[in-house]
């Protein structure tokens, strides 16, 4: 799986500054790989206007084949030991040169300008990239373009592909659309327009096989209900020290490097890469967050500069998931904090990987105990989660993933304002930056921030497994070693939120 997608982004030319994988029992029922994409574009290329009637519907990109039937939503299916011989045909078929001349295309603001409103063809394929476009649309299924012929009309409506785009143009701007997608060597066409009536319509054949009102559509479906049961958790593991020494915390797969996943990725794509994936002059300290330039056009030049960082500790969410997602959320902002980011600027966007739910109001309830844990955390820090994505089919046979939500955080700020993690110099003192509640926490973040706006931060890491792994780590970048002064710290207990960082002085604050 690993060599597909590193293959597939690296070939797209798109830079993968941070990847990893969580490691953990339950995982072994449906594997999980943690990483993230920033985009990134000028508010002025960007339209936002509901499409009219007469609008038209433009689909660019590659063509449409069976590979594409099942693919997203294939994996949001429970599998069992059937699932290798009646659903390895879901998966999709790559074209990574189509792909970077949409990149290319979609660069261009006199193209994006044109553009009403656009979807990409993921699960669901034209069913859901153009029937969510607006309210009324008749589709024509008989011009979508095809591998290969022998499609029906169903499998030309959910096809899915990563290739292709469906956007909505006026009908004055639908000749300069295709002129310059063609221009880029890419294929685009009509395939339906907007309608007065709120309804989609498609047609296949010459014969409509999809007549739906846009009222019932937006009903999505029968409405549900669910029972859901909390129970009360003992908690005394989240307090106890994970590893009783050294050598056992170094040598867990919860603190390995995951290198050997990692360099199978290509992070200095477009040359925007601030932070390489391990820094120091031995390339040995790893780095807890992405950060890259924004994307700009070849002659110009910006810097401005995004940081994302994830928070995510599975063994804690088994224990108990509220606490668990609410530290998942405190981890992802300190590692921006750790980044050099400003807090009070960043935006969440939550991923869940659940087992099946089924109808038992125990398993409803970790989901819903995890997203009450977030809900806390964002009051506390005043931070909005905007996006999210969610899967409850992490069962397999009689196996379950363990209760996960990944926390994902982001924030702006000047290249010049990103801190690393390794150590930089001998010599340098060594603070503990942390709180016993929201409030101190915050505080110590706003300090550790002003410092570093001051160039009094050299390196900073944010404590995910303990104090003992974050010193261990910043010190393998550059070869410093580390001496403790403060024997009263717990080295191998979580402190939610804290952050260790290098300083250029002792501060008495």
């Amino acid at each position: 799986a690993a060599a597909g997608y590193s293959s597939y982004g690296n070939q797209i030319g798109l830079a993968t500054g941070h990847v990893a994988e969580l490691y953990h029992e339950g995982y072994i029922a449906k594997r999980l790989e943690c990483g993230a994409v920033v985009a990134a574009a000028p508010a002025y290329n960007v339209r936002r206007e509901c499409p009219a009637p007469g609008d038209v519907v433009i689909l660019l990109g590659g063509r449409t084949g069976r590979d594409g039937i099942g693919g997203a939503t294939g994996s949001s299916k429970s599998h069992n030991l059937k699932s290798l011989s009646t659903m390895a045909s879901e998966v999709q078929k790559g074209n990574a040169p189509e792909e970077r001349k949409i990149q290319r295309l979609f660069r261009d603001s006199a193209v994006t300008r044109l553009i009403k409103r656009c979807n990409d063809f993921g699960a669901g394929g034209v069913s859901v990239a153009i029937g969510e476009l607006a309210d009324g649309l008749r589709i024509d299924l008989d011009a979508v373009r095809k591998k290969y012929d022998g499609l029906d009309g169903t499998e030309l409506a959910i096809s899915e592909s990563q290739e292709r785009m469906a956007v909505v143009v006026a009908p004055e701007d639908v000749d300069a659309f295709i002129a310059a997608a063609e221009s880029e060597n890419l294929e685009a066409y009509r395939v339906a327009v907007v309608t007065e009536e709120a309804r989609m319509v498609m047609e296949w054949n010459g014969t409509v096989i999809a007549d739906l009102s846009r009222d019932f559509l937006n009903t999505n479906g029968a409405v549900k209900h669910a029972g859901v049961r909390v129970a009360e958790k003992d908690r005394t593991e989240l307090t106890t020290p994970r590893f009783q020494s050294l050598r056992e915390m170094a040598s867990s797969l919860k603190c390995a490097s995951r290198r050997g996943l990692v360099e199978r990725f290509d992070s200095t794509i477009g040359a925007g890469s601030i932070l390489m994936p391990f820094g120091g002059r031995t390339q040995r300290t790893p780095a807890q967050a992405m950060a890259a330039v924004f994307p700009v056009l070849l002659g110009q030049e910006t810097d401005q500069a995004s940081v994302m960082a994830w928070g995510c500790d599975p063994e804690q969410t088994c224990t108990d998931p509220y606490t668990g997602a609410y530290n998942a959320v405190y981890t992802s902002m300190a590692k921006l904090v750790a980044a050099g980011a400003d807090y009070k600027k960043a935006y969440l966007s939550f991923q869940e990987f659940f087992e099946k739910l089924r109808n038992e109001p125990e398993r409803w309830g970790k989901p819903f105990s995890a997203l009450l844990g977030t809900v806390d955390a964002q009051l506390e820090l005043g931070a909005a989660a905007i996006g999210g994505k969610d899967s409850m089919s992490g069962t397999f046979l009689d196996l379950d993933v363990p209760p996960t939500l990944i926390s994902f955080a982001i924030a702006p700020l000047k290249t010049g304002e990103v801190l690393s993690p390794e150590f930089k110099e001998a010599g340098h003192p060594v603070y503990l930056f942390s709180g016993t509640d929201a409030d101190s926490v915050k505080a110590a973040w706003e300090r550790l921030h002003d410092l570093a706006l001051a160039g009094k931060v050299r390196a900073a890491w944010a404590v995910e497994n303990g104090l003992a792994e974050g010193v261990m780590k910043m010190s393998f970048g550059n070869e410093i070693g580390f001496a403790a002064e403060n024997a009263d710290l717990d080295w191998n207990t979580l402190y939610p939120g804290a952050i260790v960082a290098e300083l250029t002085e002792d501060t008495a604050e």
